[in-house]
């Protein structure tokens, strides 16, 4: 069986900011200063916060 990547298609750093908003180790006002960066796209970082942020660190927004 081959393996699924799901983050085809997706920014070189998609996969790296999805694992830390899962854990919470970023923040809502860094995900938007990465997209300000092109490192990810707007509607990546919309569709990473629809998944529920870990408690890591708190949020800033």
């Amino acid at each position: 069986m081959e393996a699924v990547d799901m983050f085809e298609g997706k920014s070189r750093y998609y996969g790296h900011f999805y694992y830390c908003w899962l854990n919470g180790s970023v923040t809502t006002k860094e995900l938007y200063i990465h997209v300000e960066n092109g490192m990810i796209t707007e509607e990546e970082r919309a569709e990473i916060m629809e998944n529920p942020r870990g408690d890591a660190f708190p949020d800033e927004v």
